[in-house]
Order: C-alpha cells, then sequence, then structure tokens
C-alpha cells in the first residue's frame, strides 16, 4: 500500500476505491473536495487518491491488488479473461 494512506481505515479505503471505479460523473476536483469534507483526508492524501483515478476508470482490478492497495497491481485481461499482473499485460519498455 502506498504510506500515504497507513492511517486511513479499510472503510475509508473501499470507499476511495468505490469512488475511483465507479464515480464517472463527478469532476476531479469534485472528487478532491468529496475526500478532503467528507472522508477527511488530508489534501496530500486527495492528491494521490485522484492521481489513481485513471488507472480505475480504464482497468478492472482483482479486489486487494488495485494502486491503492498494491505497487504491483493485478487487473483483468479480456483478451484471457483471466486476471494478470500488470507486468504481464503493461511490460515497462
Amino acid at each position: 500500500m502506498n504510506p500515504i494512506f497507513n492511517n486511513l481505515t479499510q472503510e475509508i479505503l473501499e470507499n476511495i476505491e468505490d469512488q475511483l471505479a465507479n464515480n464517472e460523473v463527478s469532476t476531479n476536483e469534485e472528487l478532491w473536495d468529496f475526500f478532503v469534507e467528507e472522508l477527511e483526508m488530508t489534501a496530500e492524501q486527495a492528491d494521490a487518491a485522484v492521481a489513481l483515478r485513471p488507472k480505475y476508470l480504464g482497468q478492472i482490478f482483482l479486489t486487494g491488488h488495485s494502486p491503492l492497495f498494491q505497487d504491483e497491481t493485478v487487473s483483468f485481461d479480456p483478451n484471457d479473461k483471466t486476471f494478470k499482473s500488470d507486468n504481464l499485460l503493461f511490460p515497462k519498455q
């Protein structure tokens, strides 16, 4: 897990992940405001969470293996219809 999120409860982490993966309506600014005002995150934590948003909107992650929780993520590969390490799906060039 990104150390910036270490002090957050499991409930807050799940709420963040839900917002990042499913909230396609709010702007980044609105999402940032929600994190700070409703989830009582710091500005630095909100910045880090919003920065993860493009990954969540573009991929489906295995529970507990998303960028919020892991450095090495595991997401769904639509070609094989299985979950794979993103190192295999998106090799570094």
